[in-house]
């Protein structure tokens, strides 16, 4: 059949006693050129076959059936490489043209994923070879279905410049070499192709290394040459070498890694402590928490994360973390620093502490919170996070958002409910004095001073100690003519009232039965809050001896 072919295009004609062949009496005719390298290429001459093809597309630039005829030959010659160009150009041309999609699964699957066939060949594959074809440049696979097609657009430039629409030389032109099988698997090419092209991990030995390479591609990082070629860069330098190369030097992988990569998706910053969610989405874990507060669903997909938000299991993703670590370290430092600065700044029991404008709170005195509001359950996780277990309680004030005055709480115990609720066991420290007011990421916060009680001397101390010792009897007094229902509700909600000191100065508040007392009294916050504002003991012993005289009267009547 091949004989035949060339004796049908070397015809012999005599003409005016002159021999001449047909390719001499149509020497412009590209279809006869085209059967020709087909003739040539199937008697292994291969050198007259590419100049037959080189011919006709010099002359029929946006010709796809050429571009697989000159594939199909680079791929019997071995050149895997030069022929995977052309298929993919054809493509760019024609990207119904199911042959050239058949040919390029089959190269990248052998390629990329070549699987051995016998126990023989699986035991030589352990051992580490060097890729076949080495005079030819490697094929860099990108991450996405985009990049791992090569970029087909922008082969179709390289190929014909501005994209035209494919037609024919004549309407006898050239029928599409398809087999049977081909026309049978047509869409199982198509979906190994898609797998194909979308695995970033080439695992073999022999022919596996993880490439990743990202083109960015916007007007500035585009630049059109003479030939109508577009050249896609990248962050740095585009890889060009061989495998071993980048085996050998790990520094190489380092350029592929884009940092963008790593970059949470809410706060636009490097992944810090990443947690993936069911859904398979990456945040950091603050960034997650935080958007958990205000609804149980995916930043990203909208998901519901109700059962993952009740489970609280927010355990970070140590692949992600180590990938981080180990290629994008200087990243990941400034990261660290930034981090340690903020904790630091949330650390301060002085400047910006957070404020929960609430009820009033005393020294020593259990408080238990019910928090609900996104903006604290922000506040108490970071005081939890940073350590210090700390934060002010106010009560509100219509001119100046909280009063001037309030109570440090010590978070004793955090016992989050399955919705994201929580109830805080807190317990009364230091008082304080508000010298600023200011705000962070929706909850209040203050610039404090603390307030301490002013000592006496000894003259002055007796006095103090008989007047502690007799309002602490009439407190007495009153607790113990409650009705039951009220004792046993104080009982309950506070605790019991504490003992008497020895040494009435020896916290900077003062006793601690006088802030129980105060707590349980039924009396105004406003004035509640002019006895927490005091300095003196003694002015303090007196207010609470008026408010027991005062109840003391309504309990005899």
């Amino acid at each position: 059949m091949v004989n035949a072919g060339i004796q049908t295009i070397d015809i012999q004609c005599n003409k005016k006693g002159r021999k001449r062949n047909v390719m001499q009496i149509y020497p412009g005719d590209l279809i006869l050129r085209v059967y020709r390298a087909e003739s040539y290429a199937a008697l292994f001459e291969y050198g007259k076959a590419h100049e037959d093809l080189d011919f006709a597309l010099s002359k029929q630039r946006d010709w796809p059936e050429v571009y697989f005829r000159k594939a199909k030959v680079l791929q019997e010659t071995g050149n895997l490489y030069e022929s995977l160009t052309f298929y993919l150009q054809c493509l760019a041309l024609d990207k119904e043209f199911t042959s050239a999609r058949t040919e390029v699964e089959k190269i990248l699957r052998d390629f990329l994923f070549p699987v051995p066939e016998t126990v023989e060949d699986i035991l030589r594959d352990l051992e580490i070879k060097p890729l076949p074809n080495l005079p030819l440049k490697p094929f860099v696979l990108g991450a996405n279905r985009k990049e791992a097609t090569y970029n087909l657009h922008t082969s179709r430039e390289q190929a014909v410049g501005t994209p035209k629409v494919v037609k024919s030389p004549s309407s006898g032109g050239l029928k599409r070499a398809r087999s049977v099988h081909v026309l049978h698997c047509e869409e199982k090419a198509e979906e190994g192709l898609k797998r194909v092209a979308s695995e970033p991990l080439l695992s073999s030995e022999e022919n596996g290394v993880l490439l990743k390479k990202k083109f960015s591609v916007s007007e500035h990082d585009s630049d059109r040459c003479e030939d109508g070629r577009k050249k896609h860069l990248q962050h740095g330098e585009a890889f060009y070498g061989d495998f071993s190369n980048l085996i050998a030097d790990p520094s190489t992988l380092h350029k592929l890694i884009d940092g963008n990569d790593f970059e949470c998706s809410l706060c636009m910053r490097l992944f810090y402590e990443p947690v993936t969610t069911p859904c398979g989405h990456t945040f950091c874990k603050k960034c997650l928490e935080r958007c958990l507060d205000h609804t149980p669903q995916c930043p990203l997909c909208k998901q519901s994360l109700t059962e993952y938000l009740a489970r609280r299991t927010f355990n970070v993703t140590f692949l992600l973390e180590e990938l981080i670590n180990q290629y994008l370290p200087e990243e990941l430092c400034e990261r660290k620093r930034l981090h340690e600065e903020e904790t630091v700044e949330l650390s301060d029991l002085t400047k910006n502490v957070p404020m929960f404008v609430c009820t009033m709170a005393y020294p020593t005195v259990p408080c238990p919170l019910h928090v609900f509001e996104p903006r604290y359950r922000l506040m108490i996780r970071r005081c939890m996070e940073t350590g210090t277990k700390q934060f002010g309680m106010c009560i509100s004030d219509t001119e100046k958002s909280f009063a001037d005055y309030g109570c440090m709480l010590q978070i004793r115990n955090v016992h989050f409910l399955p919705d994201g609720r929580s109830v805080v066991d807190t317990v009364g420290g230091k008082r304080f004095q508000v010298v600023n007011r200011g705000m962070r990421d929706g909850y209040s916060t203050a610039d404090i001073e603390y307030l301490t009680d002013t000592q006496v001397e000894e003259e002055e101390l007796q006095q103090l100690a008989e007047l502690h010792d007799a309002v602490y009897t009439q407190a007495c007094d009153w607790f113990q003519n409650l009705r039951y229902r009220f004792r046993s509700q104080i009982l309950h909600h506070f605790g019991s009232m504490p003992e008497r000191e020895d040494n009435i100065q020896i916290s900077p508040s003062g006793p601690a039965w006088c802030w129980w007392l105060l707590a349980v009294l039924p009396v105004d916050p406003r004035y509640q809050l002019s006895v927490l504002s005091m300095r003196s003991l003694k002015e303090r012993l007196l207010k609470i001896q008026h408010i027991l005289t005062y109840f003391s009267r309504d309990q005899t009547k």
